[in-house]
């Protein structure tokens, strides 16, 4: 125990890269995007920030994760609007993540596809899962989730009876996919502020907390079949994001998964989504788990403790079974929770990510914990010798993120200064003669001295006597 509680205080990393209503920063490994703003600004952000690294995780996962051929991938690009509706302030930002890699001076050429990459390339590499079930697409998307509370959790000296969840992500992936995993942390103008785990140009949500402390996670479900097209099709990582960002969207001003079951059932989604949700836990009125069932072929139902007479009434499982509109199928992961379960119903911070150890493998590239009546989440990424599971979780309190910029922080556009120097983020008005500390992409430094000194590349800059430090390509 005392192992992971000694994780709950973080230092971020001092270098910190601030772009276009965007900055980057690290603790220990792990990447942290922030964007803040309209939907423009922060997709505009995110392709600033990430810029080339964005085309090149799509391309390595649409051909190498998921086995596609271009003429296949050309097919799927042309039936994309035929089966599915994004809403339209997310194809904007969608369309500023692309124009954001340009203004950063790198290429959105696609030598395998003869062409640039395009605003639907960025939405197909945000819908993969729906795809799947309209396209039939091959890998592997295996999840699972469990939540506790009340007096499952109350032994926990942290908890003392709320409520936390632990959740896997199970997804085909790829070297590339393990080496660019982010903490995503989303300040929208019109929305609640939200925390979610994804990839270079990724601007939905797989999983996430919002600042109401309400947690959502996804699985794929096993009744694929999408017969129901008219009216199209929302991918569900978006139904996902307006369920964090959207206040109240009942209108019964009471934040419950019923918020989440009717935002649901008014995006029709392919195939069999099944949402966790979760928030904080007050008392035994309170429902503070629940999993909505989200099928194309028989509609929305929603179940909670209750619904599953193994686990009731303090904890609630999520596989990838239906459980209210069809019957559930066998599952070994189902049988080592609940025999752990059975053997010992208390339910420590400890044990539930050991519960979530248990029923990992391989192929499970995320692995979080969400406690919503602390403020707090821990997160880990996969590696090449390690699954998620496997490795230590790192910890965040809310307020070690958010507010996620300052409130003098405004967007610049990128703009020449002086001879050599193109800045990325309209830096501080560096002119040639001052004396600056340069680091390289490790953070390590490697010079210091006047702006001439420098080789071309991409470097992040420090004025002497200053804590503020900028990325900047230098061109020769």
């Amino acid at each position: 125990m005392n192992r992971i509680l000694a994780l709950f205080f973080i230092l971020l990393f001092s270098l910190t890269v601030y772009g276009q209503n965007g900055s980057l920063e690290y603790n220990g490994e792990q990447e942290i995007l922030n964007v803040w703003g309209t939907n423009y600004e922060m997709g505009y952000a995110q392709g600033y920030l990430l810029n080339r690294r964005i085309v090149d995780f799509a391309i390595d996962y649409l051909f190498n994760g998921l086995g596609m051929t271009p003429a296949e991938y050309n097919f799927l690009h042309g039936q994309y609007w035929t089966y599915f509706d994004v809403p339209l302030h997310f194809v904007i930002e969608a369309k500023a993540v692309l124009e954001g890699i340009k203004d950063a001076g790198m290429t959105i050429y696609i030598d395998t596809l003869g062409r640039n990459m395009d605003t639907t390339d960025v939405l197909i590499a945000n819908s993969i899962g729906d795809l799947r079930y309209v396209f039939s697409l091959s890998g592997i998307f295996h999840c699972s989730s469990f939540s506790s509370w009340g007096n499952a959790t109350i032994q926990d000296t942290l908890l003392n009876g709320s409520i936390i969840m632990g959740r896997n992500l199970d997804f085909s992936h790829t070297e590339m996919m393990l080496k660019n995993a982010l903490v995503m942390t989303f300040d929208p103008d019109n929305g609640k502020d939200w925390v979610g785990f994804g990839y270079p140009g990724i601007i939905s949500c797989i999983s996430g907390m919002n600042e109401d402390m309400v947690a959502v996670e996804m699985n794929m479900g096993y009744h694929t079949n999408t017969p129901n097209i008219n009216p199209r099709l929302e991918p569900f990582q978006f139904t996902q994001r307006e369920i964090l960002e959207i206040p109240d969207y009942n209108g019964n001003d009471t934040i419950n998964f019923m918020d989440a079951f009717e935002k649901c059932k008014d995006s029709p989604n392919a195939g069999s989504w099944l949402c966790h949700t979760v928030v904080p836990y007050i008392d035994s009125a309170t429902v503070a788990a629940a999993v909505l069932e989200c099928v194309n072929e028989s509609g929305d139902t929603f179940r909670i403790a209750e619904n599953d007479t193994n686990f009731q009434p303090w904890n609630l499982l999520l596989l990838n079974h239906e459980e209210v509109n069809y019957p559930p199928l066998n599952d070994p992961r189902y049988t080592v929770i609940l025999d752990s379960i059975r053997a010992d119903s208390n339910v420590t911070i400890e044990r539930m990510w050991n519960i979530m150890r248990a029923v990992s493998w391989y192929n499970t590239i995320q692995t979080m914990l969400f406690l919503p009546n602390d403020s707090m989440f821990a997160i880990s990424f996969a590696d090449s010798s390690s699954n998620a599971a496997s490795k230590t979780p790192y910890w965040y309190h809310w307020s070690d993120l958010f507010p996620n910029h300052g409130s003098g922080i405004k967007e610049t556009k990128p703009e020449k200064e002086g001879a050599n120097i193109l800045l990325y983020s309209g830096f501080m008005n560096l002119i040639m003669n001052e004396c600056v500390i340069v680091y390289n992409v490790t953070g390590r430094i490697i010079s210091s001295g006047e702006i001439p000194n420098i080789a071309s590349g991409v470097f992040f800059i420090r004025k002497e006597n200053s804590s503020e430090v900028k990325k900047v390509l230098v061109i020769r």
